[in-house]
């Protein structure tokens, strides 16, 4: 190609160029492009119930309230309160709130008011909001307060952490956790401080409590602890005699007591619970501090506030179990428990957390469980099939107009939201029924004086618009776990399907924590034992060895290292064995959350 023709060749690539900056840039300008949308724009101006609108006004400022001249708790942080007890060489926290930055503002003010070092930290239960803002309480890492807590409290939270992508996911959804502004409150708090899907493992506690009664000297106070399993079977009140205060926990607060929790809970107990608060009555303390909502103060007042606690308790399980006895189905029973008006007017039984409905429903399986006793129940069609037979009976214009009809009337409006979710379910691109979906939603928060039911209705609108980020990042919670803890949730994510034929045993060897895991595959099902570290064997007793550090191993599972290249490059990792076989078994693993 001579001078000429490379000239004008290069001068036809420069003008494409040019041309396709042009064309790309007034594209840009002249073709609308859609906006982001926002939860303001899906949820935004529904209104909320007048009851539940005055229920938020009534929610309290962040301060920290002197309740004795040694007792302060700091409420309106967090969603649960904390609790500081001054004794004579230090302080005790009781609860720390759900939230690191919370706990530390709480800290701010508790320095305010004294500078005793903390000495020891009570978790009443364990819930999330009373125990992942410890750290913040930890002044001195060298030299850690103790820690208390009933002795089945790990237990119980390793429980929660093999259900935890649902458990997550139920979480947000009650506490309304990503309804930024149009958040009214959570019932017992103004919100949860935390986005629930980015975790961390608290320090554990170091001294466990074993009896229903337990009395000791901390920090120079007669303190008793007493078990008082109601929200929780582990939950543990706080009594300092000399001071006449008691910390009843989550046992007691100012709403009807959540019974159950729609975020996802087994049934807690009503007797357990109502047996604790008569034992906390007897006590006849002069103040009552509950780790949610405000101080109370008056012995007399404080006895006949516990009265009404037990007995709406055993009013909602003693006639929840008369209605059981008379065949009725649990949908029915839900329906049918109220609150006689001696208890519904009172202002600590109002249901802005806990409700009846859901309450009696807990009764009723905790009894019998699922079935209800109709035998249609046995094999029910799943909400998929039994919308497409709807749909394939009536039509899906019929189902639609009949849901839109509902909708204009106050009363039919949950009947609505099951007839346009029939469609919806089958077609997400489904216009019409998705419209109608959202209106039915919306227009049930808005009837809803319950905080936790606006919130759930208001995520799920959210949820069909895809306005949540439902990746969970675990790799602190696998920093802080035990090797057996996390060995024990590998049986959890085994892919069954893809494992059938599979029949496999691998042994992993962890040499810096001294720690064996014998894993056998067979059946499509993972059995998971730890063994000694001295126990003989020989190849012929498995079919993978994995020898390593349970560092090198946790930064496998939290990626931040690849087991290509700790076996390979960092030589931290040995295999004896096929290093497919290892691969295949991986393989049957969900790795993501």
């Amino acid at each position: 190609m001579d001078r000429t023709s490379a000239k004008r060749e290069e001068r036809r690539i420069w003008l494409s160029v040019f041309a396709f900056i042009f064309v790309t840039s007034v594209w840009f300008y002249l073709v609308p492009t859609t906006p982001e949308v926002t939860v303001d724009d899906v949820i935004g101006g529904v209104p909320v119930a007048s009851d539940l609108a005055r229920h938020k006004r009534l929610m309290y400022r962040p301060q920290l309230i002197r309740v004795t001249e040694s007792v302060y708790v700091a409420v309106g942080f967090a969603i649960s309160n904390t609790i500081a007890i001054e004794g004579k060489t230090g302080l005790i926290i009781v609860d720390t709130t759900e939230s690191l930055e919370a706990a530390a503002e709480i800290l701010t003010e508790i320095r305010r008011v004294t500078k005793k070092p903390i000495r020891a930290i009570v978790y009443t239960h364990n819930h999330a909001d009373h125990i992942q803002g410890t750290r913040s309480f930890i002044e001195t890492p060298d030299d850690p307060p103790d820690i208390f807590a009933f002795h089945t409290l790990m237990e119980l939270n390793h429980r929660t952490r093999v259900v935890a992508k649902r458990s997550a996911r139920g979480a947000v959804y009650q506490f309304g956790v990503r309804l930024q502004g149009q958040l009214v409150d959570v019932g017992i708090g103004p919100r949860l401080r935390t986005n629930v899907t980015n975790a961390h493992l608290p320090p554990p506690p170091n001294k466990l409590i074993y009896k229903d009664k337990e009395s000791m000297e901390i920090v120079g106070l007669n303190v008793t602890f007493l078990h008082v399993p109601g929200e929780t079977p582990d939950q543990i009140a706080v009594w300092i005699p000399d001071l006449r205060v008691l910390l009843p926990a989550d046992d007691i607060y100012e709403t009807f007591p959540n019974l159950y929790a729609i975020r996802g809970t087994p049934p807690r107990s009503s007797l357990e619970w109502l047996e604790s608060i008569r034992r906390m009555r007897d006590i006849r303390p002069e103040y009552l501090v509950p780790s949610h909502t405000l101080p109370v103060k008056g012995e007399a007042e404080i006895y006949d506030l516990f009265t009404v606690y037990m007995h709406a308790i055993q009013y909602v399980h003693d006639q929840s179990v008369r209605l059981i006895n008379q065949g009725l189905h649990m949908d029915e029973i839900a329906k049918r428990i109220q609150l006689p008006p001696s208890l519904a007017s009172h202002p600590y039984l109002q249901q802005f957390y806990g409700k009846t409905s859901w309450s009696a429903k807990s009764v009723y399986e905790s009894y019998l469980g699922w079935f209800s006793g109709d035998p249609t129940e046995l094999r029910p069609l799943t909400p998929k099939e039994r919308g497409s037979k709807l749909i394939e009976m009536i039509g899906r214009k019929e189902l639609l107009a009949e849901a839109r009809r509902a909708l204009e009337e106050e009363e039919e409006t949950q009947w609505a939201l099951e007839l346009s979710s029939y469609v919806y379910r089958l077609n997400e691109d489904d216009v019409e029924a998705k419209e109608l979906t959202m209106r039915a939603l919306k227009a049930l928060a808005a009837a809803e004086t319950n905080a936790l039911a606006r919130n759930y209705y208001l995520t799920a609108v959210l949820d069909h618009h895809h306005l949540l980020d439902w990746r969970i990042n675990p790799d602190e919670v696998i920093r802080g776990s035990e090797m057996s803890s996390l060995f024990d949730l590998m049986r959890y994510r085994l892919k069954a399907e893809v494992a059938a034929d599979a029949n496999l045993t691998l042994v992993f060897n962890f040499t810096d924590v001294r720690e064996c895991f014998r894993l056998t595959l067979q059946h499509s099902v993972l059995d998971v034992e730890e063994i000694s570290t001295d126990l003989p064997m020989t190849s012929s007793d498995y079919d993978v060895r994995l020898t390593t550090s349970s560092q090198v191993w946790k930064g496998i599972l939290t990626k931040e290292l690849s087991p290509l290249s700790a076996y390979l490059w960092h030589r931290n990792l040995q295999v004896e064995g096929s290093v497919f076989v290892l691969r295949r078994f991986l393989s049957y693993m969900d790795r993501e959350l």
